[in-house]
C-alpha cells in the first residue's frame, strides 16, 4: 500500500494511471470516432468524460498518482473542460479543505446563501435558488450558477489583483488550442463539445456533490457518504464517499472503501450530513425536493448574491 511521510507520495499509484490513460483514450477516440455515433451518445460520452477528468484533476489536486508534480500536472492539467483553470480549481478546493464547511461566503464550493442574500433576492431568483438544490435542477442549472459565479468573482478580484492575468492568459491561449483541436482538427460540432464535455460534464459533477455537504442541527459532520456500485465508484473515483475523503485527504481514491469501513464513517454521517444507500436513493428522494433551504444560518458577510 502506498504510504504518504510528510504529505509527499512515496510511490506511483498504477490504479490512478490506468484511470488517466483511459480518460485520455476515450477523450481521443471520440474525437476520432465522433462521426460514426449518434449525437446524442457523443454528448452522453463527453458529459461522462468530462465529469471522469474532473474526477481526474481532483486527484492529482490532492498529489496523485506519482510523486512528481510535474507528471501529475501533465496528466490532467490540460483545459479540457475550457472555461476552469487548473490553478484556479487546485486554489478552490484547497480552500475548501482548510476552512469551515458550507459557510456562504468562505467555503467556495458551497451553494449556500446568507439570511442577507436572501432578502436582497428577487422572486425570480429565490425560485433558482430552491431549484439548485434538487438534484434534477442541480444537474441543469447548477453549471450554470457555478460557472457564471467563478467567473463574476474572478474578473473582480483580477481588478485588484492583476498579476492574477498571469493564470488566465495561458489558459485562454491553451483552451483555445483545445477547442482547434476538437473543432478544426477532429470535426467535432462545437455544440457537441460544449454542451457535452463542458457543461454536462460539469453537471454529472454536481451530481456528485449535491449531497455531500449539509448542516444538521445539533450535529458537527457536514459531510456525507454516499454508497454507489462500481459504475459511479469509478466514475466519481470514489469521492462519493465524502466524509472518509475530508478525513483522509491524502488516501488515493482506491483506499476510501476500505478505510470507510474502517472508521464506520457511514455510521458517522448518518447523523450529520447523512449516509444514502446510493443516487437512485438521493435521485427518488430529492430529484423534485429540496435536500435543504438554500439559506445558511451560519454567518460569513458577503456582498453580491
Amino acid at each position: 500500500m502506498n504510504q504518504r511521510d510528510n504529505g509527499r507520495l512515496q510511490s506511483v499509484e498504477w490504479p490512478t494511471i490506468v484511470v488517466a490513460i483511459a480518460c485520455w483514450s476515450g477523450w481521443v477516440g471520440l474525437l476520432v470516432w465522433h462521426d460514426r455515433l449518434p449525437s446524442i451518445v457523443v454528448v452522453a460520452c463527453f458529459a461522462l468524460l468530462g465529469a471522469w477528468y474532473m474526477s481526474l484533476q481532483h486527484e492529482a489536486i490532492h498529489g496523485h498518482p506519482t510523486p512528481s508534480a510535474m507528471v501529475n500536472h501533465v496528466l490532467a492539467a490540460s483545459p479540457l473542460s475550457l472555461w476552469l483553470p487548473f490553478a484556479l480549481y487546485s486554489e478552490s478546493h484547497l480552500t475548501h479543505h482548510a476552512v469551515e464547511l458550507t459557510v456562504p461566503g468562505i467555503d467556495p464550493e458551497s451553494f449556500f446563501v446568507t439570511q442577507a442574500q436572501w432578502g436582497r433576492a428577487s422572486r425570480f431568483k429565490r425560485v433558482i435558488l430552491e431549484a439548485n438544490f434538487t438534484l434534477f435542477g442541480r444537474f441543469i442549472l447548477g453549471p450554470a450558477l457555478g460557472i457564471s459565479a467563478t467567473l463574476s468573482s474572478e474578473f473582480r478580484r483580477m481588478l485588484h489583483q492583476p498579476k492574477r492575468l498571469t493564470v488566465w492568459i495561458p489558459h485562454i491561449v491553451a483552451a483555445c488550442a483545445v477547442m482547434w483541436l476538437v473543432v478544426a482538427a477532429a470535426g467535432v460540432p462545437a455544440w457537441q463539445y460544449l454542451f457535452g464535455f463542458c457543461y454536462l460534464g460539469l453537471g454529472v459533477t454536481y451530481v456528485r456533490s449535491f449531497a455531500e455537504h449539509r448542516v444538521a442541527e445539533g450535529n458537527s459532520n457536514r459531510s456525507a457518504i454516499v454508497h454507489s456500485g462500481r459504475f459511479f465508484g469509478t466514475l466519481f473515483l470514489n469521492n462519493n464517499l465524502h466524509y472518509t475523503h475530508h478525513a483522509f485527504p491524502g488516501a488515493a481514491w482506491y483506499r476510501l472503501p476500505a478505510l470507510t469501513t474502517d472508521i464506520g464513517a457511514a455510521a458517522i454521517a448518518e447523523g450529520g450530513a447523512g449516509s444514502y444507500s446510493g443516487y437512485i436513493e438521493i435521485c427518488r428522494r430529492y430529484a423534485l425536493r429540496p435536500i435543504s433551504s438554500p439559506v445558511s444560518s451560519l454567518g460569513a458577510t458577503v456582498t453580491s448574491l
